[in-house]
């Protein structure tokens, strides 16, 4: 049966999220109801938008925890093309890329485009540079 399932990941970072949305071809609205399957719905922080530009029955949901704020994942998994596996671990992988950019970049590291590969593993790879 569908229904709404929440889901932790390790995302912390809004900005991020919404990098990495983007990045897979998603776009999203913030602050919206989502409705599953069965026409229940929740309300979400930041809801993510096909590439149709249809509202998905995927959303987050911001989550307070002892390291601070966390994104919760809101879904109707059954709904997400590729299930709640791949798209979670996307989702936490380019999150994850994107705060290594930045940190890069606060520390007057250089990183270009073609610098930014992916392995046969899945793995994302980032070369940066430095000149002292």
């Amino acid at each position: 049966m569908s229904h709404f399932a929440g889901y932790e990941m390790k995302v912390d970072n809004l900005e991020y999220l919404k990098k990495a949305l983007t990045e897979m071809g998603y776009s999203y609205k913030e602050n919206t109801t989502i409705t599953d399957w069965a026409h229940q719905t929740r309300q979400v922080k930041l809801a993510v938008v096909d590439k149709n530009g249809k509202l998905m029955a995927l959303g987050f949901n911001e989550k307070q925890t002892a390291k601070g704020v966390s994104y919760e994942a809101v879904a109707d998994w059954f709904m997400v093309p590729g299930g709640q596996r791949q798209f979670s671990d996307t989702v936490a992988q380019l999150h994850d890329k994107y705060r290594v950019l930045d940190i890069c970049e606060e520390n007057r590291w250089n990183v270009n485009a073609e610098d930014i590969v992916v392995n046969d593993k899945g793995e994302i790879e980032i070369m940066a540079t430095q000149w002292s």
